[in-house]
């Protein structure tokens, strides 16, 4: 193999091994920021932690502004009031977040549309609980 091929394979083989899903991506963000309270299923933790497969804000853009932001709310679940509160997550790029949202309604949305990084700066830009 001469020496041009030996660059041409190597470049070739670098931007494979460079080149992720978003949802790859997202599932690493989601495993690092999200999985121990929502679990690595969606389903939440008992009566502590929503799960995400009911959650009204799958399927919408504005579940950044929750990821980026954190929530605090009383929610009705099961018959009973919770208060329940997230974190913010404001080291996140617009990115990470884009991919984690895109992950998570992909997981556990049925009617999943994926969200564009523009779509979700949009939202971050218009959230109401900055």
């Amino acid at each position: 193999m001469n020496n041009r091929s030996f660059w041409i394979i190597s470049i070739l083989l670098f931007a494979l091994g460079c080149h992720e899903t978003p949802y790859v991506q997202g599932k690493r963000l989601y495993e690092a920021n999200c999985q121990n309270c929502h679990m690595e299923d969606g389903s939440g933790l008992n009566n502590l932690v929503p799960a995400l497969s009911q959650s009204p804000i799958l399927g919408h853009a504005s579940m950044a502004c929750t990821i980026r932001y954190g929530k605090r709310d009383t929610l009705w679940q099961d018959q009973t009031f919770l208060l329940k509160e997230m974190p913010n997550h404001k080291s996140l790029s617009a990115t990470e977040i884009a991919n984690i949202v895109n992950y998570v309604n992909k997981s556990w949305f049925s009617d999943f549309k994926e969200f564009t990084i523009i779509e979700v700066e949009d939202a971050l830009k218009n959230c109401e609980h900055k």
